[in-house]
């Protein structure tokens, strides 16, 4: 159970980590997901990988603890990015376009020096 409630978790990071979600901006991020998860869930119910992953088969009130579990990595990851949102540079924001190379960086003003005469 601990094997497809870790993996399955991650899988959510993967998912609540995204900049758009619930978009299909990136669709084989979905196809990973996918298929990552069809792996492990193969890997706790095929004989031939259980047997090399040394897992057991999980019953239906097994299986529901761990589809609730495995969610919490989602709810986590949505919960951070709305209590601590990212904040773009102000340099990017305020320029509207790419700002270069050096922006953001703080130049030390030279000033010349007067002779005195």
């Amino acid at each position: 159970m601990i094997f497809l409630v870790l993996g399955a978790t991650q899988l959510g990071v993967a998912l609540g980590s995204r900049a758009r979600p619930g978009t299909l901006a990136n669709p084989f991020l979905l196809v990973a997901v996918g298929a990552a998860l069809g792996l492990q869930a193969a890997g706790v119910h095929l004989p031939p990988l259980r047997d090399l992953l040394g897992t057991e088969p999980l019953s239906l009130g097994d299986l529901a603890i761990a589809c609730a579990l495995s969610g919490l990595g989602h709810v986590a990851m949505r919960v951070q990015a709305r209590l601590w949102p990212e904040r773009q540079p102000r340099a990017a924001s305020a320029g509207g376009g790419d700002p270069g190379p050096g922006a953001g960086r703080s130049r030390p003003v030279r000033r010349r020096r007067r002779r005195c005469r």
